[in-house]
């Protein structure tokens, strides 16, 4: 949420003695299965994801800026009042490998004591989401003429489909389809006006033109983009000449 842990004067750490973790990398998938042949075969039924990623790790002051102290009641304050909140906000790790990968979390604060002494903190951290994501991508496909194709790749790494935001400027009057090959799938808006700014984010639609009743004229199939794991190249066909710029956040399975 904007702030670094280093500006509290904390940093990570370990209490104890080290040794080796087991650590899920998040992404956990349930398989529900259906017994057929009289038990000797199960066939796959659905899937899906059961957990959201966790994580426990604990901080205590900078040794290397300050002593090895005891933490006051104005910097447990100030720990608290920044972690221990009601809400998801961006959380990202500090490292190289990292760079541009971002959790939602908030955490739960349990407090480490030596001798009654409060000297670091237990941090449980919970997302909103069984995989990371990266930091929003955004491009811009330009369709000059009727039936421009153009492509576009879905960097996720969770196979099937997303939902992107999505900005149309429509450059002519007409009907206007958009057509992704990928899953033969068709996006419809009738009555589009040379001019006007229309935004997808699922679920929702909207125009620049007031008299333009876009919910009836929408057949209601947003646009998406989706991929495989041989195939992320989806191409794209406009039926009129317009602009879409397309933003967002790669599905990115990875743990802390």
């Amino acid at each position: 949420d904007g702030r670094t842990l280093s500006s509290f004067g904390f940093v990570l750490c370990r209490f104890g003695s080290g040794g080796t973790d087991t650590i899920s990398n998040g992404s956990l998938i349930s398989f529900n299965t259906v017994s057929s042949l009289y038990g000797q075969k199960y066939e796959l039924a659905s899937t899906q994801y059961d957990e959201c990623i966790s994580a426990t790790f604990q901080i205590c002051i900078d040794p290397c800026n300050l002593d090895f102290r005891e933490i006051t009641v104005d910097e447990m304050r100030k720990i608290m009042r920044w972690l221990n909140r009601k809400g998801f906000h961006k959380f990202k790790l500090v490292d190289p490998e990292y760079t541009n990968i971002y959790f939602e979390a908030s955490f739960n604060v349990n407090r480490v004591e030596f001798d009654g002494r409060l000297y670091g903190f237990e941090l449980e951290m919970t997302t909103n989401s069984p995989f990371a994501h990266m930091e929003p991508f955004t491009t811009t496909l330009n369709f000059a003429n009727a039936d421009d194709e153009r492509e576009i790749v879905s960097s996720s790494d969770d196979e099937g489909f997303i939902y992107p935001d999505v900005e149309i400027t429509v450059n002519s009057d007409g009907d206007l389809s958009l057509y992704n090959e990928f899953e033969d799938r068709t996006t419809f808006i009738k009555g589009c006006a040379n001019g006007e700014v229309i935004k997808m984010r699922y679920p929702i639609i909207e125009t620049s033109v007031p008299d333009h009743k876009i919910m009836d004229d929408f057949n209601w199939i947003f646009f998406r983009l989706a991929n495989t794991l041989d195939d992320n190249v989806n191409r794209v066909t406009a039926s009129l000449p317009c602009t879409i710029k397309i933003r967002y956040s790669p599905i990115v399975k990875i743990g802390i």
